[in-house]
């Protein structure tokens, strides 16, 4: 990833790659945060007037000429402001203008914005949209994992990854939260966004091109990678959980991760095989269990007993070409009133969660190849995928929901 510095006039433009990336961290403990990352009072001081000058959508020049700093200083506490705050997402990360006194120092910076100030309550009453419509599903009672585990499925089932041109989209929350769209930084600020708005400490870790999260549960930091659990392959609803609340070692050696730049100690391996590793849909909560789809079939979880029950056995395989499969389960799932609907290869079914019932809803007729793959609730209907392995949802089809 790339952020351009432009200039005019007096200014000069660069370039510096990863700006956007290398440093950063969540506001949970106020100006520490900044001392993580090495700064001193003085660099402390001026993210405090770059984060104000920001805040207040201060479109002129800003004389910073007492703070003494250079270029790659400036560069590293601006990129430590924008990913402290996720709520800054109408701030250009890719430009600011700079005047210099040298070519050592700078004198002024001047921000740059997506969109006018008289634009902005649009686009902040997009993002509450979005954040209310996710933190509807937040119950008061679940424990820390469990609101980890709710706001990961949630972001990687919303947010597609961006492979465009565009380096200035799909680093903030806007652009993912309501255009549902980013690269890995408006992944991470996302994430960063809710667990702030929870109270889970959070943190961003950076390598040169790339950008995730670390949270605190129990006092463990562990590593959490929602745009590596995303996939962009298949179905939006296929949300892995391979870099979810994950060591440093997992992440190194099993999930092939670069070492962050900066990071907190994360040796804990308390999650390393949790029942989400299992599962590559998202993975739905009602009435005290968490219900999920694996190899095996459709199953619950229970984060009080700490104990997994397979519900409904599911044989089928999933053909990604004429004479091979996945190593996956495309079996998915849903959720209406009290029951729970997931598919196999061919029909779809509904677990009756007060009756201990499952139910065949729903065979359609499927040629040439075709299997379902994914299924989701839209209103009154339940939506299926169907395809074949190089198409896996080359059509999208409803039935109508009967009340349950």
């Amino acid at each position: 990833m790339r952020r351009l510095f432009k200039a005019a006039v007096s200014f000069f433009a660069a370039s510096v790659i990863a700006v956007c990336l290398s440093a950063g961290a969540s506001a949970y403990a106020g100006n520490e945060v900044y001392k993580l990352y090495g700064f001193d009072k003085n660099e402390i001081s001026l993210a405090k007037l770059i984060k104000s000058t920001l805040e207040n959508f201060v479109e002129e020049e800003v004389d910073i000429s007492k703070y003494n700093v250079s270029y790659d200083e400036f560069e590293e506490i601006f990129a430590a402001v924008m990913l402290n705050e996720p709520t800054l997402h109408y701030v250009d990360c890719t430009q600011v203008s700079l005047s210099y006194k040298t070519t050592d120092h700078i004198m002024k910076f001047k921000p740059l914005y997506h969109c006018t100030f008289f634009e902005l309550d649009e686009r902040n009453e997009m993002i509450e949209k979005f954040s209310k419509s996710v933190m509807s599903g937040v119950k008061s009672r679940w424990s820390d994992e469990e609101k980890i585990l709710y706001i990961h499925d949630c972001l990687a089932a919303h947010i597609t990854y961006y492979n465009g041109d565009d380096v200035k989209y799909g680093r903030n929350i806007y652009d993912a939260f309501a255009e549902g769209s980013s690269v890995c930084v408006g992944y991470s600020l996302g994430f960063q966004y809710f667990m702030d708005k929870l109270g889970i400490p959070c943190v961003n870790v950076t390598t040169p091109d790339h950008i995730w999260n670390m949270v605190c549960v129990d006092g463990q930091w562990y590593h959490v990678d929602i745009t590596w659990d995303d996939s962009v392959e298949v179905t939006q609803n296929t949300v892995f959980h391979d870099s979810l609340l994950q060591s440093e070692e997992s992440m190194t050696e099993n999930n092939g991760h670069d070492i962050a730049d900066k990071a907190m100690e994360a040796d804990d391996s308390f999650f390393a095989n949790a029942f989400w590793t299992e599962s590559s849909s998202v993975i739905r909560y009602l009435n005290g269990y968490w219900y999920y789809t694996n190899l095996e079939g459709l199953n619950r979880y229970s984060f009080e007993t700490g104990e997994s029950k397979l519900i409904y056995s599911i044989d089928d395989v999933w053909y990604s070409g004429k004479d091979s499969v996945w190593k996956t389960s495309f079996s998915r799932t849903a959720v209406s009133g009290k029951s729970i609907y997931f598919n196999s290869a061919d029909t779809i079914y509904r677990y009756d969660t007060s009756k201990n019932k499952v139910y065949k809803v729903y065979s359609p007729k499927l040629s040439g190849g075709e299997q379902i793959f994914d299924i989701y609730i839209s209103g009154s209907k339940l939506v299926f995928g169907t395809g074949s392995g190089s198409e896996p949802v080359k059509t999208k089809r409803a039935i109508r929901l009967k009340a349950s």
